[in-house]
């Protein structure tokens, strides 16, 4: 019987980013999400700083195995999308999702092709270059 200690390389760890501004990595369920993660022994959670996103090149960022982003005001999505064409993380949800988010006739567009139901609504379309030039592209009235 061989008494020698086996050795046992360590374990490698998982680098998770969290790629979103400060207000949305310190809110209360972000901070409930890094609690939970950093619960497990081979997650290492690293938030991006708001200054390094803001200012810095991608090639600059961190570098992670997986990748948490959130679009919110201010945010530079198209920087966070070639930082992920960059590095090709695993994208915990879709980057390019976030660009329909942020028009309200498309998230209603794909809630209704999901067959999701939709309280009543109305869509105005407003031009900036034609402040006059306005049409009321869609009334839901019930259910949809």
């Amino acid at each position: 019987m061989n008494s020698e200690p086996v050795f046992k390389p360590p374990e490698r760890q998982i680098m998770v980013g969290i790629c979103c501004m400060m207000k949305k990595s310190k809110s209360k369920p972000m901070t409930q999400i890094l609690e939970r993660l950093c619960r497990f022994e081979y997650i290492t959670v690293v938030i991006f700083p708001e200054d390094v996103i803001l200012n810095e090149p991608v090639d600059k960022w961190p570098l992670c195995d997986c990748l948490i982003s959130f679009h919110s005001k201010g945010f530079p999505l198209d920087k966070a999308v070639s930082y992920a064409s960059l590095r090709n993380p695993l994208l915990i949800n879709d980057l390019n999702m976030q660009y329909y988010i942020q028009d309200r006739r498309e998230v209603y567009r794909i809630l209704q092709e999901e067959g999701i139901e939709l309280p009543r609504y109305a869509v105005l379309n407003r031009d900036p270059d034609k402040p006059d030039g306005r049409s009321l592209i869609h009334v839901c009235t019930a259910l949809c």
